[in-house]
């Protein structure tokens, strides 16, 4: 069941305005962009805020393709 949720969790396209401090740090990974971690801290390039342009918090469960802000990284999936 974990490999079921590791593959779904890849699978999902991440928002290219994601950030979080995790990744400018050394040993950071993609991972804190796929899962939240609750000891990380998230906001939006669009904002530079814990809110996106449409109000919502921001972390990887809430920017999604739902969010009229949502870019995805690489582009718009051509399926």
């Amino acid at each position: 069941m974990l490999a079921e949720k590791g593959s779904s969790l890849l699978n999902r396209p991440i928002c290219q305005n994601l950030c979080t401090k995790a990744l400018y740090t050394p040993g950071g990974n993609l991972q804190n962009l796929v899962e939240t971690n609750p000891f990380s801290n998230y906001w939006c390039n669009c904002t530079m805020t814990a809110v996106g342009p449409d109000d919502r918090f921001v972390s990887p469960e809430n920017c999604n393709r739902s969010r009229v802000c949502f870019k995805p990284i690489g582009g718009t999936p051509i399926a």
